[in-house]
């Protein structure tokens, strides 16, 4: 029901002391992105080492906790709807390994399917 047409995925490594400020994956109304995965690849992670995704409620001001923290064990997934959960990822102590991906739409309509990028 969601379109979901192809998906985009990065192998996101995190050095000691690397983090991501609060953000949407896609703007609202894009629908580059809509539906965003994170697994996690590191085995006997513990919140000692940081690196816990932060998650929000839709709409949720600056100033507001998260809802959730996240931590980042192994074999974990976390998915989300990219343009309305706003997320980020607290500074991590040690490597933090993961794969990041987003579920896209066909943009081009229904008589053409968009080109491999």
């Amino acid at each position: 029901m969601l379109g979901l047409f192809e998906m985009e995925v990065c192998f996101a490594v995190y050095p000691p002391g690397g983090f991501y400020d609060r953000h949407l994956d896609s703007f609202a109304g894009a629908r580059n992105r809509v539906v965003s995965l994170v697994a996690y690849l590191n085995e006997d992670w513990d919140e000692v080492r940081g690196g816990a995704l932060a998650v929000w409620p839709e709409g949720a001001s600056e100033d507001q906790p998260p809802a959730a923290r996240i931590i980042p064990e192994g074999g974990g997934v976390v998915l989300m709807l990219s343009e309305t959960i706003p997320h980020q990822v607290e500074v991590t102590h040690e490597k933090r390994l993961g794969l990041a991906g987003w579920w896209r739409v066909n943009q081009s309509g229904i008589d053409r399917v968009d080109p491999l990028s």
